[in-house]
């Protein structure tokens, strides 16, 4: 009888059952605090705060889309607020039935681009706008004001394009049960193609 070893899949070491949820909810945390910190700090249309290597604070009110694209007005806003549930549902049913199979970058990316739009979906649905206040400008260089939630999901979608190209792809390898589900050592069952061990005989 052969013994082998099944090794449990990149994510996890790190990412236990649940704990992606954590980390996605701290994030949202600290985008939905960050926004009542800038909103209570700087006034909206306000003069941009220097920060230092070209990054200011400077409080607008976005009912667009990411960086302030799509500025369409309610019905935008309130559609992009059903997509980002829409998105944010998706994420989240796809890590709750394949996060043991994903490696800790595929986890990291999904749950970063979960966060963000968990983040900008709040405001949508509560605010009617999404609040902003990260701008980055250097000399005639002027990117559009974001927030911690726009770069969660700039992040995250870099990830996965990542992973896509420095992982391969697991599709084959059966999911493990028992002991190597925890990332441990089983005895692999006999195959059909293996011979049982014959009785020794009386000569």
């Amino acid at each position: 009888m052969y013994k082998g070893t099944v090794h449990a899949p990149k994510g996890r070491g790190v990412y236990t059952k649940g704990m992606y949820l954590l980390v996605a909810a701290l994030l949202v945390a600290a985008d939905q605090l960050t926004k009542i910190w800038a909103v209570n700090t700087f006034a909206l249309g306000g003069p941009s705060v220097p920060v230092g290597l070209g990054f200011h604070f400077t409080y607008t009110q976005n009912i667009g889309a990411a960086f302030g694209i799509l500025q369409r007005g309610p019905a935008a806003t309130l559609l992009l607020g059903v997509l980002s549930a829409a998105v944010s549902l998706a994420i989240l049913i796809y890590l709750l039935r394949r996060a043991r199979t994903l490696s800790r970058l595929q986890l990291s990316a999904f749950t970063l681009i979960l966060a963000g739009a968990l983040g900008n979906m709040i405001d949508r649905f509560y605010l009617g706008y999404v609040r902003d206040f990260i701008h980055f400008y250097v000399g005639n260089f002027n990117f559009p004001v974001f927030n911690i939630a726009d770069s969660c999901v700039v992040i995250g979608a870099g990830l996965l394009i990542l992973s896509s190209f420095v992982e391969r792809p697991n599709e084959h390898t059966p999911e493990p049960s028992g002991e190597a589900r925890d990332g441990g050592d089983y005895t692999s069952p006999q195959t059909p193609h293996s011979k049982a061990p014959q009785p020794e005989t009386e000569r």
